[in-house]
This record gives C-alpha cells, sequence and structure tokens, in this order.
C-alpha cells in the first residue's frame, strides 16, 4: 500500500513561506508619522580651494612629523599671523605650551579633522577650524550647541550665544591658501 506523499505540500508550503519572507524585506512606504519632524538633509560641504588644500596638506605633515620650530617657521611665513595674544614669539609661545602639556601640533591636528567653516572677511573668504568656531551667536542651532558642549564642555554655546569668545584652538586659512592664525581663546 503507498502511503500519499506530503512533500508536495510541503513544498508549497515552503515556497510560501520564502515568498513572505522576501516580501518583508521590501523598504517600508515612504510615509512619515503623524507629526514627524520634516529635516532637511545637511549641506554638502564645498571642496577646499587647491591652496587651501596645500596648506592644510603642509600642516598636516608638520603636525604628524615635525616640531613647534617647524609650526612657528610655517606661521612665520604670513605677515601678522597670530598665534597669541601675550606678544611672544610663535616659537616661544608654543614652547611654552608644549612644556604645559598642551602640543600645538597634536592641537594642529585635532582642529584639521573637523569640519571646516568659512568666513567673510574684508580681506575675502577665510576657511575656518572647527566649523563651531565660525558661528555667529544667532546661528547656533541646538545640534549645533551640543556639538560646541561636546567639544569645549557643559555651558559653553550659551556663553557663546552671550557674546563670549570661542575658548578653544581655532585656526583660519586664506581663499588663497595663507595659514592666517591658530590661536587657542585661553591664550
Amino acid at each position: 500500500m503507498r502511503v500519499p506523499s506530503r512533500a508536495v505540500p510541503v513544498r508549497l508550503l515552503a515556497a510560501g513561506l520564502c515568498a513572505g519572507l522576501l516580501s518583508a524585506c521590501d523598504a517600508p512606504a515612504a510615509q512619515a508619522p503623524p507629526g514627524a519632524a520634516i529635516v532637511a538633509a545637511p549641506a554638502m560641504e564645498e571642496p577646499l580651494p587647491d591652496p587651501v588644500a596645500a596648506t592644510v596638506a603642509r600642516l598636516r605633515d608638520v603636525a604628524a612629523t615635525g616640531s613647534h620650530r617647524d609650526l612657528a617657521r610655517l606661521a612665520s611665513e604670513t605677515p601678522n599671523f597670530r598665534s597669541n595674544a601675550a606678544g611672544m614669539t610663535h616659537q616661544d609661545y608654543w614652547y611654552l605650551k608644549l612644556r604645559t602639556g598642551d602640543w600645538p601640533m597634536a592641537q594642529v591636528e585635532r582642529v584639521l579633522a573637523y569640519r571646516f567653516g568659512t568666513t567673510q572677511t574684508a580681506n575675502g573668504k577665510v576657511y575656518v577650524w572647527p566649523w563651531l568656531a565660525a558661528l555667529a551667536p544667532d546661528e547656533i542651532t541646538p545640534v549645533a550647541a551640543r556639538d560646541i558642549d561636546r567639544l569645549l564642555g557643559a555651558g559653553q554655546a550659551d556663553a557663546l550665544r552671550k557674546g563670549e569668545i570661542w575658548p578653544g584652538y581655532v585656526l583660519g586659512i586664506a581663499e588663497d591658501g595663507t595659514w592666517l592664525y591658530f590661536v587657542s581663546g585661553t591664550g
């Protein structure tokens, strides 16, 4: 006596199960739930002009393999370069920072790892690192405030909104590639 085969119904069941699983992998409908926030995608960051990119490459090279003297030599190529408000030479100031454990080369490398922002000055466009330092007090959004507080410490975004100076390191390069400043708000 022959027993009826269950293979056909099992195959049908398996095929149906596979089809159901595959349909579960389809992308959900592009429908936002009621009350969902609509957020514009962040603007694409513009590419650096070639002269600015070349200066960034030089700075990264000095930061990775150079000394505070090399950094000072590079800074001295720009008349009126700003490194400090104490009236010290760049080399003396950065040596002092180095002796206190605040390695200028590491700070250059760290600052350049952030996105850049831009600001328009009387002498043209300046590329500023980190981008957060280029924000005017009324441009500090909740997201930027969170990032500022993560970078500089709790409450710093509120202080900047009230007109305080940027307390961390900031680096600026002119559109023609001239390195203009590398300063710390504390120095």
